[in-house]
């Protein structure tokens, strides 16, 4: 087959340079999305590249600065509720409800010298794989906080929220004028609506109780209810009751008492809270059951879902975390974040895991070694599902076949199981390493678009371009190698950008425009073609707007955490075929500036597949 299109290969050398570094399913310690060596800048180009060496492998929202706090009441939609919309709504605590709360001064044992500063919050530093420490330069700590805010969540982009994550979880320098508390609490509160709530809780429990601020309290609630971690928020427990005084706050300190053996002490709590209405209904239900499960707790209560028709975050936290899962009835229309935050719960059951873990991957909250995790464990698991143990069945053969051809066919069986866009995606993440295992043949050239298509959803993009001999001009793999491979040498011409047209289906030629973005935003593409192409498609890819000033102006002063969150800010929406072409070309473009090309390589390539 005749190439038009130079490609060299990458070579990878350490992990370490664009390692994720979040936990994924019930572990404590990071774990990275990326393949080793993800991102390391390829060797020098030489007059005549080489072919690719062949080998293994080597990975809406809340309303615009609403204030996550719950305020559960009786079987109805609680104020605080999980809306349609995905948004954890905010209720307004109700005036002089706290007025027979005792005045308990905070005293803390850790010395002035052990105190934990503000100026650099995070989980992650530039040494294991975050981003560096001085990534927002000089911006205003208020402009940023503004961009956390008004981001909805979840992205489009599951290679936008690998990113974004890094950021947020990175040890970052305080924007200036910003409270510290408080912009580590806007970040918590992002990861939460991305999906994150283990990375969520970490953050938050990086600053010492002492300099909590109101803004963290109530969103340290919602990052531990996300968890289903009751035992985590009774060290802010007084804090929080009296610096924010919602119900959720009151409630957690009967439950950490009754934790912490003192069940007098609980049980008087607990009166006092029924007896001022604090909570009512379901919501005390759980909360009396929490108190139950404390050490010598007596309770017995029994939970009934028949009558509850609204959902929020006490009831998901308090019910996962007493052994009760909420009907699925109750979580449908709740939003896809949920679904990152069911995914990363080690206390669940298998087959509730199992359901959430392909929207979780999709979104980018869990990686494919969590994924096929998971998926071991279903098929040993009797109460899986059938439907998760097929899968399983065939990721088994797709990894471990008696032959390639073995391999792709139950690969190619997975994928044709999707049923809607976003489980594609997922059984696309879910076979990346598999694929990145079989070596090129033009035996399997049916198959050679998708089997690039999902070793770019994990970063496998050395192992993609061996298949640049296999995948056929103009198609979707021949896009794909186009914006997603490294080291690329020579511009893609008019004639190819023809071709991927004509085999385009998208509407209005979508992905064609994406595709255009791309290769534009990276340089691949001359000034001529791209005229050209944007006339013939009539779609203009350089539309300006003030958010896509606001992303040149930072990339130009070299603010690499502002492009980074910008960038999120133009990736909202439920997917790809919602976010307009020209929005992708600042991004790529911008991010590339930057020196984040890895990450625009990637989601160019997911834009172009699933635009």
């Amino acid at each position: 087959m005749k190439r038009t299109l130079s490609l060299t290969a990458l070579v990878f050398v350490t992990a370490s340079a664009l390692t994720l570094g979040l936990p994924a399913i019930g572990q404590d310690s990071p774990e990275s999305l990326l393949p080793p060596g993800f991102g390391d800048p390829p060797p020098p180009s030489a007059p005549r590249p080489p072919k690719p060496e062949s080998g293994s492998p080597t990975t809406p929202a809340p309303s615009t600065g609403s204030r996550p706090s719950v305020s559960p009441s009786t079987g109805q939609s609680a104020p605080a509720s999980i809306a349609p919309d995905g948004s954890l709504v905010p209720a307004k605590p109700k005036e002089g409800e706290d007025g027979e709360l005792a005045e308990v001064k905070q005293v803390f044992d850790v010395p002035p010298s052990g105190r934990r500063s503000l100026d650099q919050v995070g989980i992650i530093s530039d040494a294991s794989g975050g981003f560096a420490k001085n990534v927002f330069g000089q911006a205003n700590g208020t402009y940023l906080s503004n961009i956390l805010r008004s981001t909805t969540g979840p992205l489009a982009s599951r290679w936008g929220t690998i990113m974004t994550r890094r950021l947020l979880a990175s040890r970052t320098d305080t924007p200036r004028d910003v409270n510290g508390a408080d912009w580590v609490g806007e970040r918590a509160w992002l990861l939460l609506r991305m999906g994150d709530a283990v990375t969520s809780r970490q953050l938050v429990q990086q600053v010492d109780a002492g300099r909590y601020s109101k803004r963290l309290y109530e969103v340290a609630m919602q990052a531990f209810l996300a968890n289903g971690d009751l035992g985590g928020m009774c060290p802010l427990a007084e804090g929080g009751a009296q610096s924010v005084g919602d119900p959720a706050w009151k409630m957690a300190r009967p439950i950490c008492a009754s934790l912490a053996g003192e069940q007098g002490t609980a049980s008087s709590l607990l009166n006092q809270a029924r007896n001022k209405r604090w909570m009512k209904g379901i919501d005390y239900l759980l909360a009396e059951k929490a108190v139950g499960a404390g050490t010598n707790g007596r309770r017995s209560v029994k939970i009934e879902w028949e009558k509850v028709s609204g959902f929020n975050a006490w009831r998901h936290g308090l019910a996962n975390a007493t052994g009760i899962e909420p009907p699925e009835r109750l979580y449908k229309g709740s939003g896809a974040h949920l679904n990152g935050w069911i995914a990363q719960m080690p206390m669940l059951s298998v087959k509730s895991r199992i359901k959430a873990a392909p929207v979780a991957a999709s979104l980018g909250v869990i990686s494919n070694r969590a994924l096929v995790d998971l998926y071991a464990q279903a098929s040993e698991d009797a109460d899986a599902g059938s439907a998760a143990k097929a899968t399983a069945d065939l990721l088994e053969t797709a990894y471990s076949g008696s032959n390639a051809g073995a391999k792709v066919a139950a690969m190619a069986s997975i994928w044709d199981s999707s049923k809607e866009p976003r489980l594609l995606h997922a059984n696309m993440v879910l076979t990346a390493r598999a694929a990145a295992l079989i070596a090129p043949s033009s035996s399997y050239a049916a198959q050679s678009d998708r089997l690039v298509a999902s070793m770019m959803t994990a970063g496998f993009d050395r192992s993609a371009v061996r298949w640049s001999d296999v995948v056929g001009d103009g198609s979707l793999g021949w896009g794909l190698l186009a914006v997603g491979a490294p080291g690329m040498n020579g511009k893609v011409s008019s004639g190819q950008l023809g071709d991927f047209r004509g085999n385009d289906n998208s509407t209005d030629y979508h992905k064609s425009a994406l595709l255009l973005a791309g290769l534009a935003g990276l340089g691949r593409v001359d000034a001529s073609t791209q005229a050209d192409f944007i006339n013939d498609i009539d779609v203009n890819i350089l539309l300006a707007s003030r958010w896509s000033k606001a992303i040149t102006e930072a990339a130009a002063r070299g603010e690499q955490g502002t492009v980074v969150l910008l960038a999120a800010a133009g990736m909202q929406g439920s997917d790809w075929t919602k976010i307009p072409a020209q929005h992708l070309y600042f991004i790529v473009q911008s991010l590339r500036q930057v020196g984040l090309e890895a990450e625009a390589r990637m989601i160019a390539a997911e834009a172009v597949t699933f635009g």
